[in-house]
């Protein structure tokens, strides 16, 4: 009786499942409960003054049973007077029974998938920024608070504001919203064609071929792509006396007209303002870079607690910057987000930056808890940044007894453990052209660490790291005396003034926490993304930390 009970209940969330992600999206009308609480779709049905329209589209797209069946979702539900202005400006309806045919049918389901995550989301979670979990579209939803603080004020997609949140239910939470949310159809340069507002960013981006390459959807894979824009609007080109497209061509390439030229000046102007990655405001580096369409440059990122810098010369006078305009920004599409910023974004050489990486803040295994697996059979999905070989499971370990580099937000102080493998490599973070000297940080002083050959775009760098040696093996008992360039002399640094562990002593007076240095002399003469691999040459426990580039005079 069990195992059929068993049975039933899996066959159950299989249907579930397979009408969420099938063309026909359809259920065989039978119903399943996992308590005698209200689901999603009984809540919404007991207030009919509030839902009773969204309940008929429900009804209509035979996704009903599915919101009183098994699950966890977040579900948007735009209120009556929403989609009764919604219907009435896209079809002239005035009730949902008007809406009849296969396209009405087959737009009601898209705009419930769009409405619908996957997951349990709480309005308290909502930030300045992205929801992390897609919809059933495949969308991102984004969350705003352009009209100030408070749940009160924030606004989905720029589109809705919540007239009532965290309404719960035994699958899942609805959130009331007043406005319909119009489901992501066309990329964005349409959306900021269709604006009005980019005439001449739009044209510029025809000229340059770049408006159909930006609006692709998906690469030749099949796989979704996003791109992230940053434009200026006519009202910035017109602060700037440029009136059309024929004046931003003389300002920028007046003596060469050939526009698809990756090498002529317009191109690299318009190839330098996108992005391909959704960075919605809330995702640029804290202080970094992102890699832009232009090879070979980056836009650079300083947030502060007032406002978003881009391009900071960091001269220490004058210094000037360009920032976003925040009522026009942050604005999404099918194929990733727009900005608008508010000067010129000319393409920017910036000077050799320092820039610490630690590998538990990678994209693709920075919101993994510390003490998790990270590997390509588990949610992480395969290896993009770091990667190891052979391809094993390996762990984010927390070290709250070793004054290791991390962050609140990751669980405090981390490492990436590597057991064993023959290597390991990342893709560094984009860094300026200039000369850097490399260091390297783990959890040295054992006989069981490995010792590693550092590679760099695929050739050997600098001296071999033996981890099995910490401070007080290189330098004896009294290495914390031993002055800052005889311990260079031997190829090390003392950690982190700024890094503690649990007791409260610092990386800089913990002899197993001093960073090795890999090479003073790594001449990087572009500004791009790099592959530094550590390759064993004796295997063992492997608690890396983190890498840090140091710009050389």
């Amino acid at each position: 009786m069990e195992t059929n009970k068993l049975i039933t209940w899996i066959g159950c969330l299989c249907a579930f499942l397979f009408m969420l992600n099938s063309c026909n999206d359809s259920l065989d009308g039978t119903t399943f409960f996992t308590t005698d609480e209200m689901t999603i779709a009984e809540t919404l049905e007991a207030n009919p003054d509030k839902f009773s329209m969204y309940v008929e589209i429900l009804e209509k797209t035979d996704f009903y049973n599915a919101f009183k069946s098994y699950g966890t979702y977040t579900c948007f539900a735009p209120t009556n007077l929403a989609i009764s202005n919604y219907i009435k400006e896209r079809w002239n309806a005035t009730s949902i029974s008007e809406l009849s045919s296969p396209e009405h049918l087959e737009f009601l389901k898209i705009i419930v998938k769009f409405h619908t995550l996957p997951t349990r989301r709480a309005a308290s979670s909502f930030v300045e920024g992205r929801i992390p979990e897609l919809t059933y579209t495949g969308d991102y939803l984004t969350t705003s608070y352009v009209g100030g603080g408070g749940i009160a004020n924030v606004q989905i997609n720029r589109e809705a504001t919540l007239d009532q949140y965290d309404i719960e239910a035994n699958n899942g939470i609805i959130h009331a919203i007043d406005a319909v949310l119009p489901p992501f159809i066309d990329p964005v340069p349409k959306i900021m064609e269709d604006s009005g507002n980019y005439t001449i960013f739009v044209e510029a981006l025809k000229q340059t071929g770049y408006y159909d390459e930006f609006s692709e959807i998906y690469n030749e894979d099949g796989v979704r792509i996003n791109f992230t824009i940053l434009a200026e609007s006519d009202a910035i080109y017109a602060e700037n006396g440029i009136n059309s497209f024929a004046d931003l061509a003389n300002f920028i390439s007046p003596d060469n007209s050939d526009y698809t030229d990756a090498t002529n000046d317009l191109n690299r102007f318009i190839a330098y303002h996108a992005a391909q990655d959704f960075y919605y405001s809330s995702d640029f580096p804290d202080d970094g870079f992102i890699s832009t369409v232009l090879v070979n440059n980056a836009i650079k990122s300083l947030k502060t607690d007032k406002e978003l810098k881009i391009n900071e010369t960091e001269t220490g006078v004058d210094d000037t910057w360009i920032s976003l305009l925040s009522e026009s920004s942050n604005l999404p599409a099918k194929n990733g987000v727009y900005h608008t910023v508010d000067k010129l974004l000319t393409i920017f050489t910036p000077e050799p930056k320092y820039q610490i990486f630690d590998f538990t803040l990678t994209p693709s295994v920075g919101k993994l808890a510390y003490g998790t697996w990270y590997g390509d059979d588990q949610n992480a999905g395969p290896f993009t940044n770091p990667r190891v070989f052979p391809a094993t499971r390996v762990r984010i370990l927390r070290q709250s007894s070793n004054p290791s580099y991390g962050t609140p937000q990751d669980g405090g102080n981390t490492v990436f453990n590597c057991g064993s493998v023959t290597w390991l490599e990342f893709d560094t973070p984009v860094l300026p052209k200039g000369k850097y000297e490399v260091r390297v940080c783990g959890n040295q002083g054992n006989n069981g660490r490995p010792v590693f050959q550092i590679y760099w775009d695929g050739q050997p760098i600098g001296s071999q790291w033996d981890m099995r040696d910490n401070l007080v093996d290189v330098f004896g008992s009294n290495w914390a005396e031993v002055d800052s360039l005889e311990m260079r002399s031997k190829g090390y640094v003392r950690g982190l003034k700024d890094r503690f562990n649990g007791s409260g002593v610092s990386a800089y007076d913990n002899s197993n926490w001093g960073r090795f240095i890999v090479t003073s002399d790594l001449l990087c003469p572009v500004q791009q993304s790099h592959v530094l691999r550590l390759e064993t040459i004796r295997s063992g426990g492997i608690p890396i930390d983190y890498v840090e580039f140091v710009p050389v005079d």
